[in-house]
């Protein structure tokens, strides 16, 4: 049966009797959860698309029929049927979608996940998003999807422990990115002895849940090394290795990101240049463009419509 409002089969209806629309404050999103929960999944046939906004849920989008175009950060996703796209919170993201299509939109607060030192380990991963398919995860597609589709079904049919279902199921996909990342990261972890590999794993995680805290303070590629107890020149091999980017590049990244949710405020953006870590107004700039493509200035003035210096 179909909704003579919105066309959506009767087993997709919200599990709710009342209907929230999107909320958007400039280009944040509020999202609306199910009450007293953390979820909200939406089964999407409508042939327009969503301006840039963002919001800080973890949004997965999961193509059902025919192609689905999203713009996230700078970069552009064409999914495919099956294609499962995970955007982290607080990336702005535009979705475009000119043909008739079918996929669902799943919402999750991970606020709680993200407290774990294994999803902080995982920062290398996400932070863009992050495409899931047969073709670029074959080792863990198949698990991945067969969960979403699980997890649809449990929201939908709204069992008794519905949420914790979901979430137990949303924490083990994670694990098994994560797992996968890690295994596949370099050939040189592979080749290494369980009990070495373990070793680099533990070491490489303190030190992200280390950046994740102190990104706005002074930290030197010495001074990270010397944390973890590497040399500079095993160390640098080892972080490349790990998070596919030099250690620079990968603290001035974490630094852009905390940058471009500061610029969604009123804060003067030389207050944030140096909130977020960077000693001058000139290495702000430069590294904020190299990530985004356009200048502080720039992407505030169209992130929030005004121009606000």
């Amino acid at each position: 049966m179909i909704t003579k409002e919105l066309g959506t089969p009767s087993k997709y209806l919200q599990p709710v009797d009342s209907f929230t629309k999107r909320t958007l404050d400039d280009k944040l999103e509020e999202v609306s959860y199910i009450p007293e929960s953390h979820i909200r999944i939406w089964y999407n046939n409508i042939p327009v698309g969503y301006d840039t906004h963002w919001h800080d849920a973890l949004e997965v989008i999961i193509c059902m029929e025919n192609q689905y175009t999203v713009i996230a950060n700078t970069k552009t996703y064409t999914l495919n049927v099956g294609d499962i796209l995970f955007i982290p919170p607080h990336i702005p993201h535009e979705i475009i979608a000119n043909t008739n299509g079918i996929r669902f939109v799943c919402l999750f607060n991970i606020d709680m996940l993200q407290e774990f030192r294994d999803y902080k380990t995982m920062n290398p991963i996400f932070m863009e998003a992050y495409l899931c398919n047969a073709t670029v995860c074959p080792d863990i597609y198949q698990y991945i999807y067969s969960s979403f589709m699980n997890i649809i079904d449990i929201y939908f049919s709204n069992p008794i422990m519905w949420e914790t279902k979901i979430f137990s199921m949303l924490i083990n996909i994670f694990s098994s990115i994560g797992s996968n990342y890690f295994q596949n990261s370099s050939s040189e972890l592979l080749t290494t002895s369980d009990h070495k590999s373990r070793e680099y794993y533990e070491k490489i995680s303190y030190l992200l849940n280390y950046i994740d805290s102190n990104y706005a303070e002074e930290i030197t590629l010495e001074q990270a090394a010397s944390y973890i107890g590497f040399s500079k020149y095993h160390f640098t091999r080892l972080f490349k290795q790990y998070t596919n980017s030099t250690f620079y590049d990968y603290l001035c990244h974490k630094r852009v990101q905390s940058a471009q949710l500061l610029l969604a405020t009123n804060t003067p953006i030389t207050n944030i240049a140096f909130q977020t870590g960077f000693n001058n107004m000139t290495t702000f700039c430069r590294c904020f463009k190299k990530i985004t493509n356009c200048t502080p200035t720039e992407y505030r003035n169209k992130f929030r419509n005004e121009e606000v210096k």
